[in-house]
């Protein structure tokens, strides 16, 4: 049987919300973005034969199952179906879900803002835009990161199954972007807003990780 995967529903904060401690759930990793896409390409190259689809729905199915811990982290934030459901019968939905799953054996930790709804509603009151605080903290949907490297018939496929609420990915460029923006900042907006600056730290740090992995693109799962 499969672990249940515990799903925490976003809902918009209010401005009490704004002022205090938020609950949430975030974690951040790097991804070889060129070795996980080709070795995705190559498992879905095989998929239009019996054997092929076998396959790439066996090595989902024993990450999903796996007993290492790294992974679990990964996989128990996935909202996708389950390994028992793939295993009754197959949906093109699925191959959105293997996407997601096949990704966990490439993927590197990095340390990761705790409450990450709270800064991204906190940016805006030291000068950042709505559209570049949300960027910041939750990232791309996952739409973009399958055309950026994957193959044609991928993107063709499974591009369309991650849309709303599949976020999230950065890629370098969005990294240097956002760390430029972070050390142009001045200290004196923050005032006022003291309880963000722990919050734009965390930011800072995972951000700076991150360029330590200069071929990879950042991965975000949060609330």
């Amino acid at each position: 049987m499969d672990r249940v995967h515990v799903v925490h529903e976003s809902r918009k904060s209010t401005p009490a919300e704004m002022r205090e401690p938020q609950t949430s759930f975030s974690r951040a990793w790097v991804l070889d973005p060129v070795a996980f896409h080709a070795e995705f390409d190559e498992l879905y190259s095989g998929i239009d034969t019996a054997e092929g689809l076998t396959r790439m729905r066996w090595l989902a199915t024993q990450t999903w199952r796996s007993t290492d811990d790294d992974t679990h982290h990964y996989i128990d934030m996935l909202r996708t179906n389950s390994a028992d459901d793939w295993e009754v019968a197959f949906e093109e939905a699925h191959l959105a879900d293997w996407y997601r799953v096949l990704m966990a054996s490439h993927l590197q930790p990095l340390p990761a803002v705790t409450t990450p709804r709270a800064l991204k509603d906190r940016l805006p009151l030291v000068g950042w835009t709505a559209t570049e605080a949300r960027r910041s903290c939750y990232g791309r949907e996952l739409q973009s990161l399958v055309e950026t490297f994957g193959s044609v018939p991928v993107i063709a496929q499974i591009a369309p199954l991650l849309t709303t609420g599949s976020r999230g990915w950065l890629s370098q460029d969005d990294v240097d972007v956002a760390l430029t923006r972070l050390r142009n900042l001045d200290a004196r907006l923050f005032r006022d807003v003291q309880e963000l600056v722990p919050l734009v730290e965390e930011l800072y740090a995972m951000l700076a990780t991150a360029t330590t992995h200069p071929d990879h693109v950042v991965l975000l799962i949060c609330d």
